[in-house]
């Protein structure tokens, strides 16, 4: 685990994500969707919690928990059914 801020859900609205895609090769891409499916699994069955790893539009990057994730689409969304664009998204921790 590293040292990023933890960004509180429900600061989510508060904030402005990275406007292009932060992760530039296929291969990164393709393992974000695929770190991102298993968590959604596991979250749906085991209820642990996943962190999400995203990059602000200011370049900060920070880290957000929650017990459910649900993805589909260019978004993510966490518990209270806030959005995070999957362009955002650097890494997932299960």
């Amino acid at each position: 685990m590293s040292n990023y801020r933890k960004l509180k859900i429900v600061d989510i609205p508060n904030v402005h994500f990275a406007h292009e895609d932060v992760l530039t090769s296929f291969e990164d891409r393709y393992e974000r969707d695929h770190k991102l499916r298993s968590a959604m699994a596991q979250s749906n069955t085991d209820h642990d919690s996943i962190a999400l790893i995203v990059q602000l539009d200011t370049g900060e990057v920070v880290r957000i928990k929650s017990k459910m994730i649900d993805y589909g689409g260019n978004f993510v969304e966490v518990m209270g059914g806030y959005d995070i664009p999957l362009r955002a998204i650097l890494n997932v921790e299960i």
